[in-house]
């Protein structure tokens, strides 16, 4: 009895708190994973990282017309200050149509000066006829009337003497013929003078009038001279522009041409990278309905110059009011098109980031404010 009692007897063990808590376990899993998402939206959703660019200031050097590349007088790296040639068009085109508008300009000044040569001779000579003319009969008119008092008194003395026959009848009958026709002649040339006057007078307004479209084309050649020689500088200043300069000092990035290439309106030749201060611009997704407001505080992380530069601190200097095809980077998947705003920071300090690298630029999510696109 007392074996059968010891058979039967179970000895109970109490188990550990912690085995009691592990069949709990995905509860407890939940729960830190619940707690873990509100500590990370309490502490990081305080900030905002956009996607950006460091940029520099690119002048194009680009010609206005087609023309074709003469020499370019420089390399990529050389750094040029404004007015520095960078390259040099062909030239020849251009001194054509120079050389075809002078040659029209002196053409034109010595057709017009012959032209009022040939006028003011041409009338001028017919008031010295006319003047000619008028003093003849002037003339005529005083040795007429002359000859005709001597004939008047010769005929008085020779008329007793020819009545006491001293004198031939055919003497006396000759100066009579001779007085009778310079007495009619007498009577006519005062209306002869008088047309003769008038004609002298039509002959100076005639003048007048050739002086004056003497000037009026003298005016004309000049307006037109004035015109073709506003069209050669114009030409002139088409010829400066095939010289191409740099408008700011800065580095050559990029030769895009050479030497006898024809290049079109536009076209670039060279790139230059100003010197100055280099900007950041950010990329603000469409799907972000928010928008920093000017002067907002950032911290920008180069990609490729961190190392020299560590975190760099900024404040926003403009939001753009539209909204824009992002570029690829600032697409989480690549081809895919992102739509945004762009943000332009100016950097507190000035550092040497490297035009055109990746920088992450994060933003307090705080300080973000909407912006209406209607205002």
């Amino acid at each position: 009895m007392a074996h059968s009692d010891e058979e039967n007897h179970v000895t109970v063990y109490q188990r550990p708190w912690w085995m009691g808590v592990r069949q709990y376990w995905p509860l407890l899993v939940f729960v830190f994973f619940i707690v873990l998402a509100a500590f990370l939206y309490a502490n990081g959703g305080k900030y905002r990282v956009m996607t950006g660019t460091a940029e520099r200031i690119v002048e194009n050097i680009a010609p206005l017309e087609s023309a074709r590349i003469e020499s370019i007088h420089v390399k990529v790296g050389d750094r040029v200050k404004a007015g520095d040639i960078i390259a040099q068009l062909d030239t020849g085109i251009i001194d054509a149509e120079n050389a075809v508008q002078k040659e029209r300009i002196v053409r034109a000044s010595l057709e017009a000066k012959l032209e009022q040569l040939t006028l003011e001779r041409q009338f001028s000579s017919a008031l010295q006829e006319a003047e000619q003319a008028l003093r003849e009969a002037k003339m005529d008119l005083r040795l007429n009337a002359v000859e005709h008092d001597a004939l008047v008194k010769e005929i008085a003395r020779l008329e007793p003497l020819q009545e006491k026959r001293l004198v031939s009848a055919e003497s006396l009958a000759a100066k009579q013929a001779r007085e009778s026709v310079l007495r009619e002649t007498l009577k006519l040339m005062p209306d002869h003078i008088e047309a003769l006057a008038a004609d002298v007078e039509r002959a100076k307004e005639q003048q007048a009038t050739a002086l004056a479209r003497m000037d009026e084309m003298k005016a004309n050649t000049a307006s037109a001279t004035d015109a073709q020689g506003e069209a050669i500088k114009l030409l002139n200043i088409r010829r400066d522009g095939y010289t191409l300069r740099a408008k700011q000092e800065g580095v050559v990035a990029e030769i895009d041409g050479q030497p006898g290439d024809v290049v079109e309106p536009g076209g670039t030749i060279a790139s230059l990278l100003i010197q100055g201060p280099i900007r950041v611009v950010g990329f603000l997704p469409e799907s972000d309905l928010s928008a920093v407001a000017i002067g907002t505080p950032a911290n920008i992380y180069p990609t490729v110059s961190l190392r020299e530069t560590g975190v760099i601190s900024g404040r926003v200097a403009q939001v753009s009011p539209a909204v824009y095809s992002l570029p690829e980077r600032a697409s989480p998947i690549r081809g895919q098109v992102v739509r945004g705003r762009r943000v332009v920071l100016d950097l507190d300090e000035v550092v040497n980031l490297i035009p055109g690298e990746t920088v992450s630029i994060e933003i307090e999510s705080s300080l973000f404010t909407p912006i209406s696109l209607t205002d």
